[in-house]
Parts: structure tokens; C-alpha cells; sequence
């Protein structure tokens, strides 16, 4: 059995039981590296990713953080909503963020330490030990 990959944007949402993940602001080569690693892996489950690219919907946002087992956000690419509660949503548990800048990140590790420097990171991290 392969499994399926269900893209969910603003404003859809899409309740079911399986493992939810909340990109948000991800850029076009974090892009093709998630794609190109999961074409790498064999998907035995199904898996819902939530994707965030700074639409003016507060409300999709909050909903998909909730529901998302693992978050995600690319500092360095926020717009004005996500930069307003960034650290809000850094708060959240199993939220984890990428940024080139040190200053930032210094200032952000004091809310959560689960930086990352590459996508390949967080996939490995949250998704290889799943059995997916």
C-alpha cells in the first residue's frame, strides 16, 4: 500500500485522521527539496500538509496550527501576519523554524530551540522515524 499526499491551502480545511504538517512560508527550493524527498521514500501512510504562504486568513492559520502536529515556518520569508505572531506561534510545541540570520535566531532560541538550518532536517526529524 502507497501512501497519499493531500495538500491543504487557505481556505480548505480537511479533518481526518491522519498526520497532519503546517508549512508556512516555505520557499521555492525548500519546495523542491520536500517533493524530491518524499518521491525518495516510500509512503506507507497517508499525510495532510497544511501549507501557509501568507494569505490574509488568521483564521486557516490558527486552525492549521491546531490541528498540525508539526509546524513550521521560514523566517526569513514572513510576511507582515506572520511576522506579527511569530512569536506566538514559536510558543506552540513541535514548531520548528529556519533562518539564515544569527541575530534572529539568538533572539528566537530564548522562545524555542528547534531551529533548523536545512528542510531536509525537519523531514528527517518528524518524518523518518514515523514509519511513513
Amino acid at each position: 500500500m502507497s501512501g497519499k499526499i493531500t495538500l491543504i491551502t487557505p481556505p480548505d480545511i480537511y479533518e481526518n485522521g491522519n498526520l497532519s504538517i503546517l508549512f508556512c512560508h516555505l520557499n521555492e527550493k525548500d519546495q523542491e527539496i520536500v517533493s524530491k524527498w518524499l518521491a525518495a521514500k516510500e509512503l506507507t501512510n497517508n499525510i495532510n500538509f497544511y501549507v501557509y504562504n501568507g494569505e490574509p486568513n488568521i483564521t486557516w492559520l490558527f486552525y492549521a496550527m491546531a490541528v498540525s502536529k508539526h509546524k513550521y515556518l521560514d523566517i526569513d520569508s514572513m510576511n507582515n501576519i506572520t511576522s506579527t505572531i511569530a512569536s506566538y506561534m514559536l510558543s506552540k510545541n513541535e514548531f520548528f523554524y529556519k533562518t539564515d540570520d544569527e541575530n534572529l535566531s539568538a533572539i528566537y532560541s530564548h522562545i524555542n530551540t528547534n531551529r533548523i538550518t536545512q528542510i531536509e532536517q525537519l523531514l528527517e526529524r518528524i518524518l523518518s522515524d514515523q514509519n511513513i
